[in-house]
């Protein structure tokens, strides 16, 4: 029996990872707006766990992987206890505050309706 990881995703539409050895095998992350995770923010998804080292090991330096938007976990529980210590992590792709506190655009506040 193949072993199985659960990869969690916060990135907002998730992604297809490609296999580094055939661009025809690919996994499509669930991400943040599927989040499967209640209360954290994070999609998960059941990836081969020979694909799942393959694709981590080819993309140790890629950016999601590196922030921890994109983990791994041995099974559903690890990967509750992983998402909810990272759930205040963020990726820069969440939805902007409009109340004029957001850090990427100070003073963005929404507009009156008329």
């Amino acid at each position: 029996m193949a072993k199985i990881v659960v990869v969690g995703c916060k990135l907002p539409n998730g992604i297809v990872l490609e296999s580094p050895l055939d661009p025809q095998i690919k996994v499509e992350l669930n991400g943040a707006n599927k989040a499967t995770i209640i209360g954290s923010g994070y999609g998960s998804t059941e990836v081969d766990g020979d694909f799942w080292e393959l694709w981590a090991a080819q993309n140790k330096e890629f950016a999601p992987f590196k922030s921890q938007a994109i983990f791994v976990a041995k099974n559903a529980t690890e990967i509750v206890a992983v998402a909810a210590e990272l759930k205040d992590e963020t990726t820069g792709l969440e939805p902007m505050k409009t109340d004029g506190n957001d850090k990427r655009a100070k003073g963005v506040k929404k507009a009156d309706k008329e």
